[in-house]
């Protein structure tokens, strides 16, 4: 997601204007764009109508992150993050520190939109090597972005404190593009149903809605039966979460 009059309508109006803006971009080049494109670098990022102010918010002109440099993790710092929202859906842009990992490298990670669910319904964008839990990869070593939606709880056990992935989505609700240091996560909706990755695929409905709380980064670690290539994954902890430095919420 003033005292003046005169200082509430130089500043405010052009945020109302940016957010709704972008809001309206992000959907309508939702429409027109047909595939993820993450593996394609997310051409014509530079052309959704709003763009232009969100870079001025988040100062892309003064960074210096142009180039992969992944040795300190700065992608898991999310500098500011724009969230529009309607009754339906969820529209958000994520700045990360540095530039986001789309090969592996980056390891398994991800950034999630938390509501007023809080961890029992959490939309998410992620990607990983060595666990097939999506329909959008190809097989398990593909570390294409994805969405899910997913629940959280305990499991003391295998996560320790950490939290630990409860149920999530095989599908991956709405659209995840990645562009240098930026994230894009549309048309995601309120409201959910597809089928469940840890649980034989029965059938999951989540219902986060839109009345955001916040934006994190995070950490996967998997947790498997043995070393062994086939082994039984037995639980996906979710670690090192910490939440964006600006959040502007629509």
């Amino acid at each position: 997601m003033f005292d003046k009059m005169n200082l509430n309508t130089r500043v405010i109006i052009p945020a109302i204007i940016f957010v709704g803006i972008l809001s309206v971009g992000l959907i309508s080049y939702g429409q027109i764009q047909q595939t993820n494109a993450q593996s394609t670098g997310f051409p014509g990022l530079d052309k959704i109508p709003g763009l232009d102010i969100f870079n001025k918010f988040v100062g892309e002109h003064n960074s210096n992150n142009n180039g992969p440099s992944n040795s300190n993790a700065d992608y898991l710092d999310i500098d500011k993050a724009v969230v529009g929202t309607d009754a339906k859906k969820v529209q958000a842009v994520l700045q990360a520190h540095g530039h986001i990992p789309k090969d592996g490298s980056g390891g398994a990670f991800g950034y999630g939109i938390l509501t007023t669910k809080d961890i029992s319904a959490v939309m998410v964008s992620t990607t990983h090597k060595g666990v097939l839990d999506s329909k959008e990869q190809k097989n398990k070593n593909d570390p294409v972005w994805h969405n899910h939606y997913v629940s959280l709880g305990e499991d003391t056990k295998n996560c320790g404190s950490n939290q630990a992935v409860t149920s999530i989505t095989y599908q991956s609700p709405g659209q995840v593009l990645v562009s240098k240091d930026k994230a894009i996560m549309s048309n995601l909706p309120a409201k959910f149903t597809g089928t469940n990755a840890l649980d034989n695929n029965k059938p999951l409905t989540l219902n986060p809605g839109t009345n955001i709380k916040n934006v994190v980064s995070f950490k996967l670690q998997p947790v498997f039966e043995s070393d062994a290539p086939d082994a039984k994954l037995l639980a996906v902890c979710v670690t090192d979460i910490h939440p964006a430095d600006k959040v502007i919420k629509n």
